[in-house]
């Protein structure tokens, strides 16, 4: 009835004005009535009646009159039992469809009956539960004011109401709770942001007085003369600027590494946020630079704005203004305050008064014993967005990306904390940052086990609630309880690795005997105690580097001068073994003599024990007269040291021989830096280096074989003839290799240093190995936070690598100990650094330093050598002389005579490809605890020969 009731109505009253106004009645393809106008199309009555006031204001009298005419001829249902109060239990189509009519809105009915209607999705429905917050929110500030009531008044108090977590991030680096309460009006004014339009008719709104920074303030004027007088904390904001101006610095720097290698693993929307942030809160700006040029996107700090950030005028300009924050930002803020107020975010408390408090200092998110970062301080700017980073890296991400991302975290938090330790009353802030390093590093320790868990530690730090697992049984971080057995396993651990692995390789040899039943000692390296003493000093110091000029004079124990204090001499390590064989004969017997008197008074002693005491002596007797053995070569080489270059020459050669092949084949990024990281970090060019120094030993020494290779010999041969052939010590090749491995680091370091003098190495050589790529992707697990700081200066210097350098050369690894007590950059930070660090600087840690660094400047001096190859020959080239083979050999110099000199080689025929080698084997592990047997280490002071 209703329905033909305002058929009637509306074609009696309506319809005629809207006919003459250009309506159309017609049909459309399944044969409904249609209403059209001016190309729009309406399907009801309905339709046309909520349409008509759009187009024709004049006939909007006329709609509300029919309406109004409509209902009243409207009788309500005579039913008991209502829509509006029916059972949800019971519900049927029907009667849902009753409910509606009786209690939606006119305008939804209406909507619901049109072709275009509105889509009830999630997020219409979260947008239309935002805006009646909006509403709430500014009822509830509003009821607590008169009605003549200033707008400036209603902000305030709208302000008060905001409970959010104050470090929670800001749209604009001067945003204030005020701004939120600007925002809450203008959205609930011109509807929710996350439209264009709307964000464009909140922001063209004169009506709208954002304030400072977005707008000038009254009171700027007056402002500006107290500015201009207070000149008393011009230091102070100095000191400040220079802190902000290299953390801007360092963001700078961030944003090339950014975008250049992170940007498949963080997604771009993300990755173009964090980007934006930096920018605006550190006034960089990308400078211009030529088309040519590889730093293409190199950003720079601008200086006076940065200071404008810092310290901003207060008597800005219209046209000085700054511009509202974009729409994406404009709408994470106003959902985050109405989630704030509707209770479903972690990021505030309520107040336990009744009345709203202007107190902003409110209680933060319980921070989970975790340090939560301050986003409100420009100084964190960086390293929040650091962190939100690593949140944020995609899910498969690969192991080496995530390292080195957080590798930039940790030199950010170490940047932190080197500058705050040049200021004063910087104590709290330090400690604050100590935290978060630990926490950043518990995050990385568990980030592959437990993914979920570990970003929850980087949620936190943010202001943000944690996730929680998806199993009950799961904890919501990273379990950091040890249990005891692994509590002891890592203490042993720590204990082990007091020793290099060479150390630990030559221990373990010691304490292994030769059992003639074992079939696996058929593929190890059988020497004497003597060859391992050899191996010990070679591995300390390394060995001579070879002087075509004067190697006799690196052999013959006639030189009464030292030429360099980086040169080391056959015959002075004949003495350094003289020397410890002598202590090796005196501890065994003092062992031995031990024993013996124990046994003497054995009188009430069992004969269970009196044979296990027999067994022990038997033992040390042996000992006693295999290091008297010892004793009495070294004495013969101390006064023969050619035989002992000879020995020590062919003694590396049966390493390198039993250790099995090296690969060379750096071809490929993967394969490079597995290469890289091969061999102790030490990669395999040293390794080949070292044998090449061999050869050039070899030739003089006349060690040679009939096919020019290096004669390997030991002392035990097949036909057992030496008294240890039954009690030799047994290397495996893994042991003959980290041996071999730490002697070549030692030589080839020291060739470089004999090369260069140390102002090139400090100045020059060291820099440039500390920016390359493949340094930094071989990371120094156990570096101090202190090193290579230096107090008083904005960057890091290199002084600790080159003194640590120049230091192991001095003492060797046997002389670590008496190392530490030397004047060296390193050992004045170490003794005033905590006791944790004084316990992780030893010979092992520091050892995975060296071997990068020598890895790496091996590779600049591989580059100067055939860089200044190439030179000669284009030298020559220019000249007119070219290399031609003799028949005998050396080589001639000819004149060209105009002949291209590459047409012989044209002719000539290709050599085969050489044979596929096998890959390289793994080096000694880390040591176990069989490596803790009584062969100690012998520390051998600095001597001048």
């Amino acid at each position: 009835p209703i329905q033909l009731k305002l058929s009637a109505e509306f074609n009696e009253n309506l319809w005629p004005a809207l006919r003459t106004r250009g309506w159309k009645e017609e049909s459309d393809k399944s044969g409904k009535k249609v209403y059209t106008y001016k190309g729009n199309t309406v399907k009801s009555i309905s339709a046309v009646l909520d349409a008509t006031p759009r187009f024709h204001p004049e006939l909007a009298k006329m709609v509300s009159s029919l309406i109004s005419s409509v209902h009243a001829t409207f009788t309500p249902s005579e039913d008991p039992h209502p829509a509006s109060s029916m059972d949800i239990d019971k519900m049927t189509l029907k009667s849902l469809k009753l409910f509606l009519l009786d209690c939606a809105p006119l305008q939804l009915l209406a909507d619901r009956k049109t072709g275009n209607r509105l889509s009830l999705n999630k997020r219409t429905l979260s947008q239309l539960k935002y805006c009646h917050s909006l509403h709430a929110m500014i009822s509830s500030a509003d009821s607590n004011l008169p009605s003549d009531a200033s707008i400036e008044e209603r902000n305030n108090m709208l302000a008060k109401l905001i409970k959010i977590n104050p470090k929670v991030g800001l749209p604009h680096p001067q945003w204030t709770a005020l701004h939120d309460a600007i925002l809450i009006r203008a959205s609930a004014k011109h509807g929710w942001p996350d439209k264009s339009t709307s964000a464009m008719a909140i922001a063209n709104d004169k009506e709208i007085k954002w304030g400072a920074p977005f707008e000038a303030t009254e009171k700027a004027k007056t402002e500006e003369k107290e500015d201009e007088d207070d000149s008393q904390d011009e230091a102070k904001f100095q000191a400040e600027f220079d802190q902000l101006y290299n953390i801007a610095s360092r963001a700078a720097a961030f944003l090339k590494p950014l975008s250049a290698t992170f940007s498949d693993c963080i997604p771009a929307a993300d990755l173009n946020e964090i980007s934006e942030r930096l920018i605006a809160s550190y006034a960089l700006r990308q400078d211009s630079v030529d088309e040519d040029s590889s730093d293409a996107t190199e950003w720079k700090v601008r200086e006076k704005k940065l200071k404008a950030l810092l310290k901003p005028k207060k008597n800005k300009k219209q046209d000085e203004c700054e511009e509202l924050p974009p729409r994406k930002k404009l709408l994470k803020r106003a959902r985050k305050l109405v989630l704030v107020y509707m209770g479903k975010d972690g990021g505030f408390e309520d107040d336990k008064d009744d009345a709203p408090s202007a107190n902003q200092d409110v209680e933060v998110a319980p921070d989970h014993g975790f340090c939560v970062l301050d986003q409100a301080d420009r100084n964190n700017v960086l390293l929040v967005e650091m962190i939100r980073g690593n949140l944020k890296v995609k899910q498969g991400t690969k192991a080496q990306q995530m390292k080195d991302y957080t590798t930039l975290i940790f030199e950010e938090i170490d940047q932190r904390i080197k500058d705050l330790s040049n200021s004063e009353g910087s104590d709290a802030q330090i400690k604050g940052l100590e935290r978060i390093r630990k926490d950043v590093q518990l995050y990385f320790e568990h980030s592959r086990k437990s993914p979920r868990a570990a970003k929850n530690v980087l949620r936190v730090m943010l202001g943000k609630d944690p996730v929680h697992p998806k199993a009950a049984t799961d904890s919501l971080f990273p379990v950091e309880k040890i249990e005891k057995a692994e509590k002891t396993a890592q203490t042993k651990q720590k204990r082990k690795k007091i020793f290099t692995p060479a150390d630990a390789a030559l221990n373990r040899a010691l304490a292994s005997l030769k059992d003639d039943n074992e079939d696996e000692i058929a593929q190890c390296l059988l020497l004497t105690s003597t060859e391992i003493l050899m191996l010990t000093v070679l591995s300390s110091q390394g060995v001579p580097v070879f002087d075509a000029k004067n190697w006799s004079s690196l052999v013959s124990n006639e030189l009464a001068i030292i030429e360099d204090d980086f040169r080391i001499y056959f015959f002075a390590m004949a003495g350094i073994m003289e020397a410890a064989a002598d202590v090796w004969l005196k501890i065994a017997e003092k062992k031995l003599q031990s024993k013996v008197e124990i046994f003497n008074n054995s009188g009430d002693m069992s004969d269970t024990a009196k044979n296990k005491l027999t067994n022990e002596i038997s033992v040390l007797e042996k000992d006693r007269d295999a290091k008297q053995l010892t004793k009495e070569d070294a004495v013969t080489y101390s006064s023969d040291p050619l035989m002992f270059a000879k020995r020590a020459i062919m003694l590396l050669e049966a390493l390198k021989k039993q250790m099995g092949p090296v690969d060379l084949q750096y071809v490929g990024e993967k394969k490079i830096r597995a290469l890289n990281k091969s061999e102790n970090g030490l990669g395999t060019k040293v390794i080949h280096w070292m044998s090449k120094e061999m050869q050039r030993w070899a030739e003089p020494f006349g060690i040679l074989d009939s096919a020019g290779n290096i004669e390997s010999k030991t002392s035990i041969t097949p036909a057992k003839d030496h008294s240890q052939s039954h009690d030799a010590a047994i290397m495996t090749k893994r042991d003959c290799r980290t041996v071999f491995i730490q002697v070549a680091q030692q030589t080839r370091l020291r060739s470089i240093f004999l090369k260069n003098d140390q102002t090139r190495m400090r100045t020059d050589l060291v820099p440039k190995v500390l920016k390359q790529s493949s340094f930094l992707s071989t990371a120094w697990e156990d570096r101090p936070s202190w090193w290579n700081n230096v107090r008083g200066e904005s960057h890091s210097s290199c002084q600790d690598d080159v003194d640590l350098l120049a230091a192991i050369l001095d003492y060797g690894y046997g002389g670590f100990d008496s190392m530490l007590d030397a004047d060296y950059s390193f050992n004045s930070k170490l003794s005033k650094a905590p006791e944790e660090d004084t316990k992780a600087f030893t010979r092992a840690a520091v050892q995975c330093r060296i071997n990068h660094l020598t890895r790496e400047l091996h590779a600049l001096d591989d580059s100067e050598e055939m860089m200044n190859l190439v030179k000669k020959k284009q030298a020559k080239r220019k000249s007119g002389e070219v290399e031609v083979p003799s028949a005998n050999g050396p080589t001639k110099k000819k004149k060209s005579g105009g002949i291209q000199s590459g047409l012989k080689a044209f002719f000539q025929k290709t050599a085969p490809a050489p044979a596929k080698k096998q890959n390289t084997p793994p080096t000694s592990p880390e040591p176990t605890a069989q490596d803790d047997s009584d062969v100690e280490i012998i520390a051998v002071k600095k001597r001048k020969y």
